[in-house]
């Protein structure tokens, strides 16, 4: 692997995964009330980005080439692993708890991902 492909395709995961650490660690966030949970959208969406940089790691690698096979089913189960992490992480911080939802808003926000690649190769496929 060159070291341009390391840094176009692994750098961005490890930094987005250090991003959401960071985030994790801060004591006290606010909560808003609303009929759907900013929390929980905002924890779909940084799942959901965070899968997509998973999925582009595994691709673009070529030292194991299982997880390149099998990128899009080892980025979801990657993401949903690290986001359960994260919420027993948390119960570490002060002022933070573990949450079952956000756990599952963040395996969610990476089943979206998966769809969107869905569809976003099926339509591709298509037009060829």
């Amino acid at each position: 692997m060159s070291f341009t492909n390391l840094l176009r395709y692994q750098v961005p995961v490890l930094i987005w995964m250090l991003t959401i650490f960071i985030l994790s660690s801060i004591p006290t966030i606010p909560v808003f009330k609303f009929p759907i949970s900013p929390d929980k959208l905002g924890h779909m969406g940084i799942y959901f980005v965070l899968c997509l940089l998973w999925n582009r790691a595994l691709f673009h690698q070529d030292a194991i080439p299982f997880l390149r096979r099998n990128a899009l089913l080892m980025s979801f189960c990657l993401t949903a692993v690290h986001g359960i992490l994260d919420e027993v992480y948390q119960m570490s911080v002060p002022g933070r708890s573990a949450e079952v939802f956000d756990a599952l808003a963040d395996t969610a926000g990476a089943g979206l991902f998966i769809l969107w690649h869905w569809w976003r190769t099926r339509r591709v496929d298509k037009r060829i």
